[in-house]
């Protein structure tokens, strides 16, 4: 298993900024591919590291550690 640094930087933007949308907006990449390396993260970890519901994300207790 190996888990770039900027993988986690990307979650972490997520996660602050509560949205996949801002996060990719203030990252400058499309919400889609984000949204897609997270979620490869979280199938690497074999854990769900984000809630996602209709008003955006927060971590997960996976997520916070």
């Amino acid at each position: 298993m190996s888990v770039a640094l900027s993988d986690l930087e990307l979650l972490l933007d997520v996660a602050e900024l509560g949205s996949f949308s801002r996060a990719a907006s203030l990252l400058s990449i499309a919400q889609p591919a984000l949204s897609r390396q997270v979620r490869q993260l979280e199938i690497e970890l074999k854990q769900n590291l984000l809630y996602r519901n209709g008003r955006g994300v927060s971590l997960t207790d996976a997520g916070r550690s």
